[in-house]
């Protein structure tokens, strides 16, 4: 019987010190970046833990601790109902162990999975539990995190911008990242359709020592200078994102070197191979990171010339649709849309008028009446007119007035030319829904 007891005792503690050995090895992985590794090792942990009979304090604290460390590689994994059963299992224990500083941190990774899931109410919960706890310790860093977090990917997800402003200010006013902050800020305003003072905040972010918040706030001042027509910022800024996003992709790269050379160290302590072997596996390691690197900043020097291309293209475009709204034609059918009066009534049009419109239209959509040529080729040039004004969303009443005929006149011209020139039979669609698709 005594011998039984002993040899339990002697399983208990063997499990006990195999598990806190994966954990501890997960730790160092997951602080290497080494996601992959650390999820294996506190999988080893668990399954070693779970061994264990006994429900001590000690057995029980390795126990939370692994569940959480776990349930955070399971969440960036996307693996987010398998992630909250290990953190809601890990808080469960550490509110009967009484581990305020252990249970804090479990809670706001509740909070993270059920933001994820787009749960806002329940994260929310857990997330002012761990800040509760966190302000009872005083620990300010861990309440600014929580503030920036909640601000970012519950606010601004859940479209409650003022809260996220509110949340980002106190933790920039206590001693938060001001760059992150602002960011933040910026980001918020621009939700809310206040550009200026999102430029101002997005402008302060930019100064940020981080390349992905520099990246970030580019990315919205870009979007927000290319929204109000000022192609020349919005390209300086695109430049600006680009540069940065690669600057962020090299420290990415930086890291992946050194968790690769730890991981190969880590090798050949194991398996004690000889130095040639070392070194040369060494050598293709640097090899094929070097590769990638090269592959990585030739793809993005390749897409900012492709964005580059497409946004003189758009700016290209704008021109010829300003051309457009310049032209008689369109700005005697706008004349009618906006009040239609004597006066309004009384213009003339002519053939030069309706060609340079057509060409206009031709350029803006692409070879527009060329494409309805080749469809329908026994369109007439009055039937391509009023296809190139149905083409601009003029009304019925406009395009009626604007080829001279009564509204019924109109009405029946524009259905013998779909029933007759169209297909109407076989088509279903209305005349308008077939000028909008081409």
């Amino acid at each position: 019987m005594l011998l039984a007891t002993c040899q339990a005792c002697h399983h208990e503690a063997r499990y006990l010190k195999e598990a806190n050995a994966s954990f501890q090895a997960g730790l160092e992985l997951r602080a290497a970046a080494n996601n992959e590794a650390a999820t294996e090792a506190f999988s080893d942990a668990l399954l070693a833990i779970n061994r264990c009979t006994a429900q001590s304090n000690e057995v029980n604290r390795l126990k939370a601790q692994i569940e959480d460390n776990l349930g955070a590689m399971y969440w960036k994994h996307d693996l987010n109902k398998e992630s909250l059963e290990l953190h809601l299992d890990a808080v469960a224990l550490l509110r009967e162990l009484d581990e305020p500083t252990l249970l804090m941190t479990a809670l706001r990774n509740c909070g993270r999975v059920k933001a994820s899931l787009q749960c806002v109410n329940e994260a929310q919960v857990y997330y002012d539990e761990a800040w509760q706890i966190a302000k009872n310790l005083n620990d300010t860093a861990f309440c600014n995190e929580l503030l920036m977090e909640t601000s970012h990917d519950l606010y601004l997800e859940s479209g409650d911008y003022q809260k996220a402003i509110e949340n980002a200010q106190i933790a920039l006013k206590g001693g938060a990242d001001p760059g992150f902050c602002h960011l933040i800020i910026g980001l918020a305003h621009y939700y809310l359709g206040e550009d200026n003072e999102a430029l101002a905040f997005l402008s302060e972010a930019a100064q940020s020592e981080k390349a992905s918040v520099r990246m970030s706030a580019y990315q919205g001042m870009y979007v927000i200078y290319q929204s109000a027509g000022d192609y020349v910022r919005s390209l300086e800024c695109h430049e600006l994102f680009v540069e940065n996003m690669m600057q962020d992709e090299q420290v990415f790269k930086r890291e992946e070197v050194e968790r690769i050379k730890a991981e190969y160290d880590l090798k050949m302590q194991e398996n004690q191979l000889q130095s040639e072997q070392k070194l040369r596996n060494l050598y293709l390691y640097s090899v094929l990171v070097a590769l990638v690197v090269a592959l990585a900043v030739t793809l993005l020097l390749l897409r900012q010339k492709s964005l580059r291309e497409k946004l003189k293209a758009m700016e290209s475009k704008n021109q010829l649709e300003l051309a457009l709204k310049k032209n008689k034609v369109y700005l005697t059918a706008l004349s009618l849309s906006e009040q239609i009066t004597a006066s309004s009534l009384d213009f003339n049009l002519k053939e030069e008028d309706w060609a340079d419109f057509m060409k206009l239209i031709d350029m803006v959509y692409d070879g527009f009446t060329t494409k309805l040529l080749a469809k329908y080729p026994s369109l007439t040039q009055g039937d391509l007119q009023i296809c190139c004004l149905t083409k601009q969303g003029f009304s019925n009443q406009v395009l009626a007035i604007i080829m001279n005929m009564q509204s019924a006149s109109y009405a029946r011209r524009k259905s013998r030319i779909k029933q007759e020139k169209m297909n109407g039979l076989q088509d279903e669609r209305s005349f308008e829904e077939i000028i909008s698709e081409i």
